[in-house]
């Protein structure tokens, strides 16, 4: 029925239009370029979330071809970029564009009634995962661990290390050679490329609510002390075991925020503490270092719990929280794991695409802008029809969204003939090729 189809597709239109209205605000259109610039901030957001968030179909340059197409349906023109074009253009408007968009995501979300606090406060799980990228020469030298060399051993640990290579020169050839592998192999895989995104999860929405990327060298610790004042004043950060230590607690406490953090081994509390002796589950936090620089101890309560199979020690500066909420927010913490297997797996972004560290840096950023906005409608449209927000399927949206902006994307372009098709499906002439298609610094390659 053609009406019906004519009628769908407005309708499909009409819910892209206003979807990538939400998340574009018209702040965007302001955004100041250079002077030469053809297209607009805005159409170059809204083609980036479509073809880096909303589709996942055909080669990066196909999706940036469909997206133009789309927006272009939407928007009533019809402009075109080559994907090239697309990340240089993003690239110039920089950071900011993002940031400008980030900023408005986390002004958006508490949109979603009844889902922006609990407990009086907006809990945050904070957490780091890595994304592989392309092994060339300039991600390997933004990326990997290997750009910078070691620094030499000095003092004490020179001496032992020498002494270790006076009580190695006895062993066997075999040995040797065996260590001489392992080497190898440590080197390849320092080598391996790979970007750290930190990630700021709001756990009762399970949606992002801000990010950071980092090259080698980036800690997610610091990027937490960085970003603390742009989180809400009443937030609460839930985080695993790597976020300890003085610096970090300290610049929580003193932006007026609380945290509640698992702790291990790795972590000196204290229980008696001369004047500041307090008895039951209250604790200091006081490093020698810290002490000798004339800093004071923190303040925290240290809760005890048991899942059943081990122990699990967290502590907070709420000194008056109920051990049965930390166990619970500690739980949801989880929720930003799956978060990272979603992008990496149901989106299939577990390896980048690009070749060059500022367009590797764009395609993650602006990947996760595309999925925020995907899942986020989606908690929009189960919310209206009184569903639980928890039971999304991210799977399920991706499938969704792609197959909308495919029909989209069809409806644009007149229909082939089958044997047109055909005439252009040979192989690519590669009879002026110079380089060699194998890769000869592959991670972890043996070595014979």
């Amino acid at each position: 029925m053609p009406h019906q189809d004519d009628v769908y597709l407005r309708q499909n239109v009409a819910a892209i239009k206003d979807l990538l209205g939400q998340i574009v605000p018209e702040k965007v259109n302001a955004f100041s370029r250079h002077g030469n610039s053809k297209r607009d901030a805005s159409w170059l957001a809204s083609v980036a979330i479509v073809c880096l968030g909303l589709t996942d179909r055909g080669t990066l340059s196909d999706r940036v071809e469909s997206a133009c197409a789309v927006v272009g349906l939407l928007r009533g023109d019809k402009a075109t970029i080559t994907r090239q074009g697309l990340f240089q253009a993003l690239a110039t408007c920089g950071q900011a564009l993002i940031e400008l968009i980030i900023d408005h995501i986390a002004e958006t979300l508490p949109s979603l009634k009844g889902h922006w606090t609990r407990g009086g406060k907006v809990n945050i799980a904070v957490d780091g995962s890595k994304v592989a990228a392309p092994r060339s020469e300039a991600n390997q030298k933004f990326f990997s661990a290997i750009a910078s060399p070691p620094k030499p051993a000095t003092g004490r640990r020179k001496k032992r290390r020498q002494s270790k290579r006076k009580r190695r020169s006895g062993r066997t050839r075999k040995t040797a050679r065996s260590k001489d592998y392992d080497s190898a192999a440590d080197e390849s895989k320092a080598s391996t490329v790979q970007v750290l995104m930190v990630v700021f999860w709001h756990v009762t929405t399970g949606l992002p609510l801000r990010w950071r990327l980092h090259g080698h060298g980036g800690s997610e610790r610091v990027s937490v002390q960085e970003q603390i004042h742009q989180l809400p004043s009443n937030a609460r950060l839930i985080a695993d075991a790597e976020y300890v230590g003085y610096p970090l607690w300290s610049t929580i406490i003193d932006a007026k925020r609380s945290f509640l953090v698992r702790v291990g081994s790795n972590v000196k509390l204290l229980k008696g503490l001369g004047k500041y002796r307090i008895d039951g589950s209250h604790v200091w936090l006081w490093p020698d270092q810290v002490r000798k620089e004339g800093e004071p101890p923190l303040h925290l309560r240290l809760i005890t719990l048991n899942n059943g199979r081990h122990r699990i020690y967290l502590v907070t500066n709420e000194l008056d929280m109920p051990a049965k909420l930390a166990g619970e927010l500690y739980a949801e913490r989880w929720g930003v794991e799956v978060f990272f297997r979603t992008v990496k797996q149901t989106y299939e972004r577990s390896k980048l695409r690009c070749e060059t560290p500022q367009n590797a840096l764009t395609e993650l950023n602006w990947t996760l802008l595309g999925v925020w906005v995907a899942l986020f409608h989606c908690k929009q449209t189960l919310a209206a029809m009184g569903e639980s927000i928890e039971s999304l399927s991210p799977v399920k949206v991706i499938r969704a969204f792609d197959e909308i902006i495919l029909i989209l994307d069809l409806s644009t372009r007149r229909t082939p003939l089958l044997n047109e098709l055909l005439s252009v499906a040979v192989k690519a002439d590669e009879s002026h090729r110079t380089s060699s298609k194998a890769s000869h610094d592959y991670p972890r390659k043996k070595q014979h």
